[in-house]
């Protein structure tokens, strides 16, 4: 694990404008001070979470520190340490490119993990009256969000599949819309899936569940007709709030776990 100290207190003109390039170039356009070599940047819209970057001397690492706690859980990049105070974690990068790619995805993160989508669902629904046309308007707008969020989240693609042909790919709500006990789980990107038309087709008849693991399960009522045609899929990476709400799933269509 590398260690954050390593980086330059006095940053260089020329590093500077590097880190600022990036953090710009990646939705993070609002300088917010500086301490202890780190520079730190907010976005300049409504996407939560601060983050701080730093370099080594001579660009020999380059550092992250992200402050959204669903975000230092899920970026899955090195981890380095001291992590800066006020900040949930910091990550290190032996290329500034690998330092780019982490932030596009920190970025993704935060715009899509709770609570983002919600509020900005609940800001386009809240002149909205209780009228049937009204419920139905407001179901659409909170899919279209859902949908946006989740495109986000797995890198519009099928993680299946990889298909990434946006006309192909279905927003799958794993507690389905109806039986969600709020907006807030009916939001959350954990309750859902990006899913290939025909992989999404399979998993709401429930004739395919999935392990804590992402590993498949088909439904002994699944031709195996039907499972040449789907293919071997890759497996998914799953969060722990995936693995309960699958659980559900499982549950729902009568899958047995060994």
């Amino acid at each position: 694990m590398l260690s954050t100290q390593a980086r330059v207190r006095d940053i260089s003109a020329a590093l500077r404008s590097e880190l600022k390039e990036a953090a710009y170039n990646h939705g993070y356009r609002q300088e917010n001070g500086e301490a202890d070599g780190w520079v730190y940047f907010r976005s300049d819209i409504n996407v939560p979470g601060e983050i701080g970057l730093a370099v080594a001397e001579h660009g020999a690492a380059w550092f992250l520190s992200v402050g959204h706690a669903g975000v230092a859980g899920e970026l899955g990049a090195p981890a380095a340490e001291p992590v800066p105070q006020g900040m949930r974690a910091a990550f290190a990068f032996a290329e500034q490119g690998d330092l780019r790619a982490a932030l596009h995805r920190a970025y993704v993160l935060a715009s899509t993990l709770p609570t983002l989508p919600l509020h900005e669902f609940e800001a386009a629904v809240a002149g909205l009256g209780n009228t049937e046309a009204e419920r139905l308007t407001r179901v659409r707008i909170g899919q279209d969000h859902f949908r946006r969020a989740l495109m986000g989240y797995w890198n519009a693609r099928c993680p299946l599949t990889g298909i990434e042909d946006p006309a192909l790919l279905r927003a799958s709500h794993i507690v389905p819309w109806a039986e969600c006990e709020s907006d807030a789980e009916r939001l959350d990107v954990h309750n859902g899936l990006l899913l290939a038309a025909h992989w999404d087709a399979a998993f709401d008849a429930g004739l395919i569940s999935f392990r804590d693991d992402g590993q498949v399960i088909f439904a002994p009522s699944l031709s195996e007709h039907a499972r040449c045609v789907l293919g071997t899929p890759r497996a998914l990476s799953l969060t722990e709030v995936h693995q309960l709400k699958l659980a559900r799933h499982r549950q729902r269509y009568g899958f047995h776990v060994t």
